[in-house]
């Protein structure tokens, strides 16, 4: 499944959509329906990380690492994403992962979406039941894998994580979603040395989201493909119609 992200088009949907693209009207279109996958998949990584918080059972290990950021500079927390998220996209251009336009503009819709995502979730007491904040904890790391698979999906760049996870993965030789588990534990390892808060939740994301967001990308990439070839072929009807109309003499 990785070595679709190897690809110029980032997955079959991007393939597929650069063939039925033509004409500056459905470059048009297909360039906005990218937009919108990448705005609804920021906002699903806001949202569900956003849960993640608000369960009280452990940020995910970035979300570790950026605490640590907060305690320390005092800094609010999309200021705090923002640097993290920058400093992140810096190194893995640097080991030959280029970003996207979609890399670039995702942070700054998921820093002002995370942050006012929590701001409502903090109306409201988290759950008493362990079990249920296991369950919720488990659907919000999902979120984050389909989040991250629209975003790759999107053509327009993958996540920052998902980014330096490739590109550390075609340096070491390993396959991708080992890579991750081994950043995720890294974050976890230097947010906690530096101050950052860690629980049961932090290590349930550094285990899971590497399939997560396969899993993800998979549902989103077949999902997308099916909605372009269906696109494509009423496109193609309503031209055969126009081209040979029934009861045209």
């Amino acid at each position: 499944m990785w070595d679709r992200l190897r690809r110029r088009a980032w997955s079959r949907a991007g393939a597929v959509a650069a063939v039925v693209s033509t004409g500056p009207t459905r470059r048009v279109l297909g360039f906005s329906t990218r937009l919108v996958m990448l705005t609804v998949g920021s906002f699903l990584i806001s949202a569900s990380v956003a849960v993640t918080l608000w369960t009280e059972l452990g940020p995910g290990p970035l979300d570790v690492f950026i605490g640590a950021v907060r305690n320390i500079t005092g800094i609010p927390l999309t200021v705090a994403v923002w640097a993290t998220v920058g400093a992140l996209i810096a190194v893995a251009w640097i080991l030959g992962r280029r970003p996207g336009l979609g890399t670039i503009l995702s942070p700054f819709m998921i820093g002002p979406m995370l942050q006012s995502a929590f701001s409502v979730l903090e109306r409201f007491d988290p759950p008493g039941s362990l079990l249920v904040r296991i369950g919720l904890q488990l659907v919000a790391i999902l979120g984050i894998g389909v989040g991250a698979g629209a975003l790759i999906v999107s053509g327009l760049g993958a996540g920052s994580g998902e980014l330096l996870a490739s590109a550390t993965s075609d340096k070491v030789g390993k396959p991708e979603t080992s890579v991750r588990f081994v950043l995720e534990m890294s974050w976890i390892a230097v947010g906690v040395a530096l101050g950052g808060p860690a629980g049961l939740g932090t290590i349930m994301v550094a285990a899971l989201i590497g399939p997560a967001v396969a899993t993800g990308h998979g549902w989103v990439d077949a999902a997308a493909v099916r909605s372009i070839k269906t696109a494509a072929n009423t496109h193609g009807a309503i031209v055969a119609r126009e081209l040979h109309p029934v009861g045209r003499r």
